[in-house]
Order: structure tokens, then sequence, then C-alpha cells
């Protein structure tokens, strides 16, 4: 009688020699501060309060970073579904955010901070910027830090958002 067996499916694992596809020895001394300095400025500033215009400008502008979305997400124990019902978007939106292949909406992004009981800037990076990455994963490798998302993703969603409209006392009539 003959036995077949199965091989299991490996299970693709980020490489410790590669960082974004290249060798990391290949990385210029300004992208290793860069990514050093995204990754050590995450950080909780304040409980959730309604954004103003300097957290909707970080937002416009692509600042969010999708490594404080998986950090903030995994600290809570949140996952599944119910994070994508609470984030006004469908499954699997979310997924899609952390690995930076899709980019929130405004509406979104203040429903993930209310959801996450943080500030709209705990998700975003002054210094952050979309960059387009040839190798950017599908779902989420443990280990890798994913610190922008991609330019395409952004400006399909930001493309028809212009600056919030600012009421001053010039255009009142009594003025």
């Amino acid at each position: 009688m003959l036995e077949f067996f199965r091989r299991k499916r490996r299970r693709a694992t980020p490489s410790t020699e590669s960082w974004m596809g290249r060798c990391i020895g290949t990385a210029t001394p300004a992208e290793l501060e860069h990514a050093q300095r995204l990754l050590t400025d995450a950080h909780v500033t304040a409980p959730f309060a309604e954004p103003g215009d300097d957290e909707y400008e970080l937002w416009r502008a692509g600042k969010l970073v999708p490594f404080y979305l998986t950090e903030l997400l995994n600290a809570g124990g949140h996952f599944g579904p119910d994070v994508d019902t609470a984030c006004l978007a469908e499954e699997p939106a979310v997924d899609r955010w952390e690995v930076g292949v899709e980019y929130p909406s405004w509406e979104q992004t203040v429903a993930l901070a209310r959801f996450l009981d943080v500030r709209v800037r705990d998700l975003a990076h002054p210094d952050a910027e979309p960059r387009h990455h040839e190798v950017r994963p599908r779902l989420k490798i443990s280990g890798l830090a994913i610190l922008s998302f991609e330019p395409a993703a952004v400006s399909a969603v930001t493309a028809g958002a212009g600056a919030t409209e600012r009421v001053t006392h010039d255009d009142h009539p009594d003025a």
C-alpha cells in the first residue's frame, strides 16, 4: 500500500537580509535615520478629541503611518471584521490600510481614531511621505514595519479633498 504525504504550504517569512526588496546594507544613512525616527516617534499624545484643521492637513498630505495603525490595533487586541465596521469600512479595508495599499477616507480616519481613543495626529507623522515600493506585501508580515502608503492610494482618496472651509470675520457682511 502506498502512503501519500502532503507537504504543508510554507508561510512566507520576512528575510532578515531584506528591507523592502533591498539589502539592508544598501539603505542610505538618511533612509535608515528616517525609518528610525518614524519608529521611535510613535506615541499616543492624548485621548480622542475631534480633529482640527492641522490633523486634516496631515491626513490630506498622506502623513498617516501604517505601522502606527497596526501597533495601536495590536495593543488594543483589535482584529477582525468588527474593526472594519467600527471604521466605517468593509472587510478587508483595515488590513489593506495596514500594508499601505489602500488609504482611509477622512471619515474613516476619524472613526479609526475614535475607535482607538487616540488623536488623529497619533496616526500620522509630519515626516512621513507616501512612497511606492515594488515589493510591498499584500498581507501583514509579522515583524515588518510598513512606514508609508502607496502614493496612488493616497491620491485616489484625497484628490477631491480640498482645504477645509474656514469662515473668517472678513467674510461677514457687518465687518
